[in-house]
């Protein structure tokens, strides 16, 4: 129970626009700066400051029970990585190689082939609408909201 809750509040957090200006105080008024880097981390779809987040209070997160339930926040946070590069790029067919690019920015080094498994498992999910073309190596958004708000918040 006490992990689903942080879950949830992890959720607000990041899907309320209103709390968004104030959540790097309410966090710190109750002593919870551990969360400030992968809030941050999940709302700017950067998963360098997520996972070193996630590093750093790794045995607080697992002596509270909350680490492997902050660690399915990271299908959240690729999922805004991906919504990140769509409205750079503004297209509706992003090619794999300019997300993996955006990966090689992170730091992070990762291949084609794991790019499309990751999309693979978003677009099942419900956190992307669209199909990736695997001859073409691009995924192919929907036109209609490519991103649903609705699938993370159901999901959480």
């Amino acid at each position: 129970l006490y992990a689903f809750c942080w879950l949830q509040i992890f959720l607000y957090f990041h899907l309320s626009p209103c709390v968004c200006q104030k959540y790097y105080k309410v966090l710190q008024k109750y002593s919870l700066h551990e969360f400030i880097p992968l809030v941050h981390g999940i709302r700017t779809g950067d998963l360098r400051t997520f996972n070193d987040g996630l590093q750093k209070y790794q045995d607080l997160f697992i002596r509270r029970g909350t680490y492997l339930l902050l660690e399915k926040c990271k299908t959240v946070c690729y999922r805004n990585l991906f919504k990140r590069v769509s409205v750079v790029t503004q297209r509706a067919q992003l090619p794999l190689n300019q997300v993996a690019t955006s990966f090689k920015w992170l730091g992070m080094s990762i291949d084609l082939d794991e790019v499309e498994c990751i999309l693979a498992n978003l677009i099942f999910r419900g956190y992307v609408r669209g199909y990736i073309s695997h001859s073409k190596r691009i995924l192919v958004l929907s036109k209609k909201d490519p991103f649903p708000v609705s699938a993370v918040v159901a999901r959480g």
